[in-house]
């Protein structure tokens, strides 16, 4: 890890003393005029962020120990959790600091620490879970004025582009950093308790304290946010940031007042052989009405439907396998999430779906979904319940 306090210089050196990246790859997020040099990229990237960058911490109520704490509980020491603590970014909007919505869990106080050690007030407006975003506002008087990060673009970042990882330390004043590369985008890595595909994979090395921070190219522009790492079935770590193109969105909505959890009202799993074995998919099928049948390679398997939700009103029901969403193909799990990412409230999908009929034969249907406000917690409790007894009764327990 190349972590050190105020200079934050061991990347520019680690790209002086042989790294070497082509002009092309490394203009990607950053500046492309030939004052840009490449041995000090890093470095003013990171410079460039690093006033936009703050400490957050939280207290509980009272003191927690959970098993998703261990690791802050380890820093603490024996004694009991009392809060969290990592990082944050002041928003386009100076007044926002968005964060990781982990370290707002059982957050009864909240504040940031700039880098001189001053620390402000904090309210949290709102998170989204899913995307694990969360923007908290700060009164930071009538005379501070916080410099707003610059964001970029996450949709153009390039596999192997190099990026810097800022954060605070565990003292929450000094300012640590480290440089890495993408090392992958939005790729499913199985046997993680985190959907993987939902995230940039980076191999930069960061603190604990990091989590929250942001993740810059070499322009000095935001392009994710650190979320955490995962260890893959082969004890393998696996860094993950949300890239900032949902953070901005996730972050837009939740300020507006428009952060409503939205729902297809579906449940569902990719096509694999098991469900073919046991007559749940057939093997070929003319799926798109050339009058041939192909082998079905592809397709969501919908194990559950939320009743008075958008697929129930749209006709759809557990067993039956979509195939296209607005003429889309849907092949993956990510296909599906990568699409849900996208929606907007009361948006028309047009659904493409494979169904078995009374006579027990499959036939090729379409129809129009509307996305609307997903219920409540204690009833996605009780239908979650009662999908798992459909599911065991059915032999689709996946």
């Amino acid at each position: 890890m190349f972590s050190l306090r105020n200079g934050i210089t061991a990347a520019a050196a680690a790209l002086a003393a042989g790294v070497v990246f082509s002009q092309s790859a490394l203009a990607q997020g950053g500046p492309g005029d030939l004052t840009y040099q490449p041995g000090t990229a890093v470095s003013s990237a990171v410079a460039s962020v690093r006033p936009a960058v703050v400490a957050i911490e939280t207290r509980f109520k009272e003191p927690v120990l959970k098993d998703e704490y261990g690791y802050w509980a380890a820093f603490r020491g024996a004694r009991p959790l009392y809060g969290l603590w990592g990082t944050g970014f002041v928003y386009e909007d100076p007044q926002y600091v968005v964060t990781t919505s982990f370290l707002m869990s059982d957050a009864e106080y909240i504040r940031v620490i700039i880098e001189d050690g001053r620390s402000f007030k904090a309210e949290l407006v709102g998170e989204n879970e899913d995307l694990d975003v969360a923007v908290l506002k700060v009164d930071w008087g009538p005379s501070m004025q916080m410099p707003a990060a610059s964001f970029g673009n996450s949709d153009a970042l390039k596999l192997g582009q190099p990026i810097a990882i800022v954060g605070k330390a565990l003292n929450s004043v000094d300012t640590y950093s480290s440089f890495g590369v993408i090392s992958a985008i939005r790729k499913e890595v199985p046997g993680t308790d985190k959907p993987t595909d939902a995230y940039l994979q980076f191999d930069a090395s960061y603190e604990l304290s990091f989590t929250g921070g942001p993740m810059v190219d070499v322009g000095g522009n935001v392009v994710g946010m650190v979320s955490g790492t995962v260890q893959d079935y082969s004890l393998t770590n696996i860094n993950l940031a949300v890239p900032v193109n949902d953070v901005t969105s996730a972050a837009q909505k939740i300020i507006s007042g428009d952060n409503e959890s939205l729902a297809m009202g579906l449940e569902l799993l990719e096509v694999t052989s098991g469900l073919k074995e046991n007559g749940a998919v057939p093997y070929r099928y003319d799926w798109n009405g050339d009058g041939s049948d192909e082998d079905l390679d592809f397709g969501l398997f919908l194990t559950y439907v939320y009743p008075g939700q958008g697929a129930d009103i749209a006709g759809l029901k557990a067993g039956d396998i979509i195939v296209e969403m607005d003429g889309q193909r849907m092949k993956y799990r990510y296909d599906y999430d990568r699409f849900k990412r996208g929606l907007s409230y009361g948006q028309l999908v047009k659904i493409a779906y494979i169904t078995k009929g009374s006579d027990g034969k499959w036939g090729r249907a379409e129809t129009q979904l509307q996305v609307l406000v997903a219920k409540d917690d204690e009833d996605k409790e009780a239908e979650k319940k009662e999908q798992e007894r459909i599911r065991k009764y059915r032999g689709y327990q996946p």
